[in-house]
């Protein structure tokens, strides 16, 4: 009877593990089909560009891109904490700011720096909603509560 029981509790035991397993696969798909469809260079009507990359920051998140907007009042680059919201349906994009912005500069022509990031290099900025459309063309780009922009890929 002691053997059924354990049986049938290992067998519970491994179906919720194998949940949480699924679980996780699906996040991590919506994630990279996130930053798969974000990723590029793009332009406003008023000129100005933002730059989508996805990129490894292990020590900071787990799942990130960096973005990079520039107009005619300067560049600032953030970069975005990507998670699965809990209804498992979107991306959260937690915008993080650099504390030292002159340590880290030209990111963009130099990804791989966001290797050496650590926790105490970044604090949280806020969140962004960057949507793009369903053509894949554009994005819907809003950060640190600004209005959102279209922005169409070069």
């Amino acid at each position: 009877m002691k053997i059924r029981v354990f049986r049938i509790a290992g067998a519970f035991a491994i179906a919720g593990l194998a949940g949480c397993a699924n679980q996780q696969v699906k996040d991590r798909a919506l994630i990279d089909q996130f930053m798969h469809d974000t990723a590029g260079q793009y332009e406003s009507d008023s000129g100005a560009q933002l730059f989508i990359v996805p990129v490894r920051s292990r020590m900071v998140t787990d799942e990130s891109v960096y973005i990079e907007r520039s107009d005619a009042k300067g560049t600032f680059g953030r970069l975005l904490d990507l998670k699965v919201s809990e209804d498992g349906k979107k991306v959260v994009q937690a915008a993080l700011t650099f504390t030292q912005e002159g340590q880290w500069r030209n990111l963009r022509e130099n990804p791989e720096l966001f290797t050496a990031l650590l926790p105490k290099d970044v604090r949280p900025a806020g969140t962004c909603n960057i949507q793009p459309a369903a053509d894949l063309n554009s994005v819907s780009y809003s950060c640190g509560g600004s209005a959102p922009e279209t922005f169409r890929r070069k």
